[in-house]
């Protein structure tokens, strides 16, 4: 048998209960303080107030047309016996109350004399019992004595049918004769019982209202909270490194969705930034190892030389600072590169004279080309401006002319242009009538250290291409490389480089 002691069904009840009310978060303590809840209770305190408002007008323009309406009916009545009493005497009046119908039992009428006396009262009058001719006589006779003929008179009386109740009276005295008075009151329980249904009506409306609304905004709470939840656990993953993690998107197009879009596009963009960070750090190693190597077999050389001969130090040193400055040329180019490239974009992007910009690389690089004994040619139109970093992209251009002017032979030429393309996009070409490069091997020569057989004899590292591919990449840009003019003259078929740039808005 087991030892465990029984357990309480009560006990089990109560659990599930309070773990019903722990799923549903009503009674924790930030439950309250969650914005979609105090939300909801703002709006339902402004219904409650607005409605209050509302019924308070409505209940007051009722109220005065229902006493308006009741003081016309009982001014008719009272003008009806005046008259009557004009005409035929006070006795015809007696006659009339003591005579009226039922159609006129919503009034009390009565007759009284100048010490009290009842002389005649209706039906109605009759079974409202002692109060209402009390009230209305005492009434009677203090006007009386103040002066006054008729007067309004409010009262309430037993309801006849229910001994608990109360009826409403409203009423005038009418003074005919010191020693003859008539009175009419109307009873208003009917207007009464009107309101007190109307405000029933609006309060268990109110309470329905404010339940619903408690309801409706405890569930509103929970989808909020549970879309919140879900951008919130992704934030905590990625917080904890987790770079992959996205947040679900529903497609319900809510706003909701934009906001888990945008998180989402922006850990995107994160966990490619880190990547290419990873990346950099992988290529800086990777392309200095073989700079470094050489420039360690050199100095072994190097040292060797110099232990055979010690006049060769000079001439070993200068090599040796030769190489040790083309290496941090490397170094630089290639962190320039990995930067571009693990930022996405070039920094510090401005509109500016792209006009200018091609005008001051003709000037320089036609005086090189001068030096070489090759033709140097530039067109370039005018009012041209493009967004980006001038510094990088006057080094992009740098490299082309450069690699143009390297690679072709005397007698050459190279043609530089600065034009708008049918997309108005921005357009710097290269043009040179140098041996070219196959077109198979066009797609790799923009690659890091890449050089071609042809090349291999002239300085370079092979990352001319490569930095101008970057940058234009980072200018949303990019690099066409195509056959030159053909071959002319023995020469050719040339190369056509160009950086394309987009169009600046505006």
């Amino acid at each position: 048998m087991s030892d465990e002691p029984a357990r309480d069904p009560r006990k089990d009840m109560i659990d599930a209960i309070w773990r019903r009310v722990d799923a549903l978060a009503i009674l924790r303590p930030n439950f309250f303080r969650q914005t979609p809840f105090r939300l909801t209770l703002v709006f339902l305190c402004v219904y409650v107030f607005v409605a209050a408002l509302v019924f308070g007008y409505i209940y007051l323009a009722t109220s005065t047309e229902s006493r308006a309406w009741g003081n016309s009916s009982i001014d008719a009545r009272i003008k009806s016996l005046q008259d009557l009493d004009a005409r035929e005497g006070h006795a015809a009046v007696v006659a009339k109350i003591l005579g009226d119908d039922a159609v006129e039992w919503v009034f009390a009428k009565g007759v009284f004399d100048g010490s009290g006396q009842v002389l005649a009262q209706n039906t109605r009058a009759r079974m409202e019992g002692r109060n209402l001719p009390d009230t209305v006589i005492k009434a009677g006779l203090k006007e009386v004595n103040s002066g006054n003929p008729i007067t309004s008179l409010n009262f309430f009386s037993p309801s006849p049918n229910d001994p608990s109740g109360c009826c409403r009276f409203q009423g005038r005295i009418l003074r005919l004769d010191d020693n003859f008075f008539i009175y009419v009151a109307m009873d208003m329980s009917w207007a009464d019982h009107g309101f007190q249904q109307e405000i029933k009506a609006v309060a268990g409306g109110g309470l329905l209202v404010v339940i619903l609304g408690l309801f409706a905004g405890t569930l509103i709470n929970q989808e909020v909270t549970r879309s919140v939840a879900r951008v919130t656990s992704v934030l905590e993953r990625v917080q904890e490194g987790d770079l992959r993690a996205r947040i679900v998107v529903r497609d319900s197009g809510d706003e909701f969705d934009a906001l888990s879009m945008r998180i989402n596009q922006t850990l995107d963009r994160m966990e490619k930034t880190m990547g290419n960070l990873k990346y950099a750090g992988d290529a800086i190693a990777h392309d200095l190892r073989s700079p470094l190597s050489r420039l360690r077999t050199k100095l072994e050389v190097s040292l060797l030389d110099v232990d055979k001969d010690p006049s060769k130090a000079h001439d070993a040193l200068v090599k040796a600072l030769e190489e040790t400055g083309q290496l941090l040329r490397t170094f630089q180019t290639v962190f320039s590169m990995s930067r571009l490239q693990a930022q996405g974009q070039a920094p510090d992007q401005v509109v500016f004279s792209a006009t200018e910009l091609a005008e001051d690389m003709a000037e320089l690089f036609e005086a090189v080309a001068s030096d070489k004994g090759l033709e140097f040619d530039f067109e370039i139109d005018k009012n041209i401006r493009a967004l980006g970093n001038r510094d990088f992209l006057a080094q992009a251009l740098s490299n082309l002319l450069d690699n143009a002017i390297k690679y072709t032979p005397v007698p050459g030429g190279v043609t530089f242009r600065m034009r708008h393309t049918s997309q108005r996009e921005i357009e710097f070409s290269i043009t040179d009538t140098g041996p070219g490069v196959p077109e198979k091997d066009r797609a790799r020569i923009s690659e890091r250290f890449v050089r071609l057989e042809n090349s291999r004899t002239l300085p370079g590292v092979g990352l001319g291409l490569a930095m101008v591919e970057a940058v234009a990449v980072a200018h949303k840009g990019r690099l066409v490389i195509s056959e030159g003019p053909g071959v002319f003259d023995g020469q050719g078929p040339g190369l056509r480089t160009a950086l394309v740039l987009p169009p600046v808005a505006g």
